[in-house]
């Protein structure tokens, strides 16, 4: 057991919880600091103390447990991901057995953020626009943004949810590095299972199709993440503080 003392900054309707429930899984002694969102949704300031960009999650580390040092703040979920496997996690659990699909792992790492979720918050973004428009531009505002979003935004994530469809299909345990669950299924638990198929009738009507048809293997995939222990044991500790 790691004797660094690990404080997670966690806020509401973030990236943050992906990073709670592998602290979970490995069995990982943390602290919790919550957060919520202003009217605004914005993140609230304090998360400035923490990073200069004032977003989670946010890894603050003191090495040995001295508040005396200056902490390790390590930032971005990839990377907060790679570095928990890397330095907390000495029997190598989530870790698949082959190289390929080790290998596999650092690639969703990568993808998730760097490709797939910045289309999804761009179509969160324009689908919220004739909202936060001024008086009596709304409606020409709206349609300027669905013009955006069916014209590259809709096409690119129907593209990328093609893809993992196609890459799930391939793996006969039913997850996306080996048969059993991985770093990758995690990370990918945020775009996928949380922002698509939790709510899958409200996902499918941006879409302009049945995702669980359209998709089998990842609305499979979905509910098999839904009744993971460790997501179950996070979401459990998230309800007992807010």
């Amino acid at each position: 057991m790691t004797k660094d003392k690990i404080i997670l900054h966690w806020l509401k309707f973030s990236r943050s919880h992906r990073v709670l429930w592998l602290l979970e899984e490995l069995n990982v002694p943390y602290e919790l600091k919550l957060y919520v969102r202003d009217k605004e949704y914005r993140a609230p300031p304090e998360l400035r103390k923490i990073h200069p960009l004032g977003r989670s999650p946010v890894l603050e580390i003191y090495p040995d447990g001295s508040d005396t040092e200056e902490p390790v703040i390590v930032a971005e979920t990839g990377y907060i991901m790679s570095y928990i496997l890397e330095n907390y996690n000495p029997e190598g659990k989530l870790v698949p057995a082959s190289k390929k699909n080790q290998e596999l792992v650092k690639y969703y790492l990568y993808y998730t953020e760097g490709s797939l979720q910045g289309l999804l918050v761009s179509l969160l973004v324009l689908s919220k626009t004739s909202e936060r428009a001024p008086w009596g531009t709304r409606t020409l505002a709206g349609l300027v943004a669905k013009g955006i979003a069916k014209g590259y935004y809709l096409p690119e994530a129907k593209s990328n949810l093609d893809f993992l469809e196609e890459q799930l299909s391939r793996q006969p345990g039913g997850y996306f590095a080996g048969d059993k669950l991985s770093a990758a299924d995690i990370i990918l638990s945020f775009p996928i299972y949380h922002n698509l198929f939790s709510d899958h009738k409200a996902a499918s009507e941006r879409v302009g199709q049945d995702i669980t048809k359209l998709y089998p293997h990842l609305n499979a995939w979905s509910k098999k993440i839904a009744a993971e222990p460790g997501l179950i044991k996070a979401d459990e500790v998230i309800k007992t503080k807010l």
